[in-house]
C-alpha cells in the first residue's frame, strides 16, 4: 500500500503558509510525486517574490541616494564651489610663476647675428658659432672619418633631440650627452637647415646657380657674403674638405657628389614655393656646393673658431 497527496488550495494561499496535503490509500506513483513538485514549484515562486520585493526596495533607496533634492543639497553646492575655487588659485599661481621666468632664447632657428649676440658673454672671443665648432669637433673625435653613410645616415632621433636640448640648457659642459657621430652630424646639419636665414643669402641663390660650375665666380660669391656668413659658409667646406683623403672615402663611402648633396640643402634655400621649381633647382645646388667642396681655398681658415 502507498500514499498519495493532494494538493488543496495552494494557489489560493498567502505567500509562506504551509502546504495542506490528504493522503488516501491509492496504488498511483504519479499523484504522490505530483504532490512533491507542486510543492517544490511554490517554494521556488514564494522565494522569487521575495528576492524581486529584496531587489526593488534597494533600487528605490539607490535613487534616493543619487535623487537631485540629494545632489543640490547645500552642503555638496559648498564643497563643490570651494574645491573649484582652490583649483582656480592654484592654475593662477602657477600661471604667475610662469610668466616671471627669463624667456631663454635658442642657438636653433635664429639668424647668425642673433646667435653670435647670444654667445657674446660665454664665448667673447669666438669669431664662428660654439655650437656648430663644437659639433664638427665631436664629428671627428667620435669616429666619423671611419663611420660609414656619416651625414647620410641619421642619428638616432632622440638623440639628437635630447643633444639639441643640453646644448641649448648648457648640460654639455660637465659631460657631452653622447660619443655617437651620426648623432653629432645630424645635429649639426639641423642647425644649418634651421637657420631663420640661409647661410648663403637669398640675393645671391640665383647666381650660385647661374655660375655653378664656375669655380672662381663661386669662390667670388662666398667672399661677398656678409662676415658671419662667410665665415660659416667657408667653415663648412673646410670641414667637409676633410673627409676628402681617400683612406677616409673607402671607410665613409661619402664623396664629394655624396656630401655635397646631403649638404646644399642646409646652405642654400630655394626661394621659390613651387614644389616643382625647388626639385629642378636641386641638382644646381648639389652642383655648386660640390664646386665649393672641390675647389675653395679655405686656408685662411686655420686657427679660426
Amino acid at each position: 500500500m502507498k500514499l498519495t497527496g493532494v494538493l488543496r488550495n495552494i494557489n489560493s494561499r498567502p505567500a509562506g503558509s504551509p502546504t495542506i496535503l490528504t493522503t488516501t490509500h491509492e496504488d498511483d506513483d504519479d499523484d504522490h510525486y505530483a504532490v512533491r513538485r507542486s510543492s517544490r514549484s511554490a517554494s521556488m515562486s514564494t522565494n522569487r517574490l521575495v528576492a524581486r520585493r529584496h531587489m526593488s526596495g534597494s533600487k528605490q533607496s539607490l535613487k534616493a541616494d543619487h535623487s537631485p533634492e540629494r545632489g543640490n543639497s547645500p552642503w555638496i553646492r559648498k564643497f563643490s564651489l570651494r574645491r573649484s575655487l582652490k583649483h582656480r588659485t592654484k592654475s593662477s599661481e602657477s600661471l604667475a610663476s610662469k610668466e616671471q621666468l627669463p624667456f631663454k632664447k635658442s642657438m636653433f632657428g635664429a639668424t647668425l647675428d642673433e646667435v653670435m649676440d647670444l654667445q657674446k658673454e660665454s664665448h667673447p672671443n669666438h669669431h664662428l658659432p660654439w655650437v656648430l665648432t663644437l659639433l664638427a669637433e665631436k664629428v671627428v673625435l667620435y669616429g666619423g672619418y671611419s663611420t660609414e653613410g656619416i651625414f647620410r645616415v641619421p642619428g638616432d632621433i632622440d638623440k639628437v633631440c635630447s643633444l639639441k636640448v643640453s646644448l641649448d640648457n648648457g648640460e654639455h659642459v660637465a659631460e657631452f650627452p653622447t660619443t655617437d657621430a651620426p648623432v653629432c652630424a645630424s645635429l649639426l646639419k639641423e642647425w644649418l637647415r634651421e637657420l631663420y636665414d640661409p647661410a648663403i643669402c637669398h640675393d645671391t641663390y640665383q647666381k650660385c646657380l647661374d655660375n655653378c660650375e664656375n669655380a672662381a665666380y663661386c669662390s667670388t660669391i662666398v667672399s661677398e657674403l656678409p662676415d658671419i656668413n662667410r665665415l660659416v659658409v667657408t667653415f663648412v667646406i673646410k670641414f667637409l674638405q676633410g673627409f676628402l683623403a681617400e683612406e677616409t672615402i673607402k671607410k665613409t663611402k661619402m664623396t664629394a657628389d655624396n656630401l655635397a648633396m646631403v649638404f646644399a640643402p642646409n646652405l642654400l634655400r630655394c626661394p621659390s614655393t613651387d614644389l616643382q621649381v625647388a626639385m629642378d633647382n636641386s641638382k644646381w645646388e648639389m652642383t655648386f656646393v660640390r664646386t665649393l667642396i672641390n675647389n675653395l681655398d679655405t686656408s685662411y681658415m686655420d686657427g679660426v673658431v
